[in-house]
């Protein structure tokens, strides 16, 4: 049975420049992956436009799924990333409605 997991990914101070190189990579990835991810974008410094992580939520059997998913994106790889963090979710309010 699938789970949902939201996986949150800092990333390492200034490290825009090497975002900026992997992100078609990246993007490859998360694209030929879509049918695991529930939700998925940048996060964003308060001035709406510095990148300065990522926010998955993926619907994967397991943790161990997750941890693979994350693990095997280009920007993880490349060092983008100083922490990530994943937890199971359980979703009771969606799309404007308790479940």
């Amino acid at each position: 049975m699938a789970a949902f997991h939201m996986v949150l990914c800092r990333d390492v101070p200034d490290s825009g420049p090497l975002r900026k190189a992997v992100l078609a990579e990246h993007r490859r990835y998360v694209d030929e992956r879509a049918e695991l991810i529930r939700f998925s974008g940048p996060l964003v410094a308060d001035d709406g436009v510095t990148r300065c992580g990522q926010l998955f939520v993926l619907e994967v059997a397991a943790r161990q799924d997750a941890e693979e998913f994350v693990a095997a994106d280009p920007f993880t790889r490349a060092g983008v990333f100083a922490t990530v963090e994943i937890d199971a979710v359980l979703p009771v309010f969606s799309e404007g409605a308790r479940g």
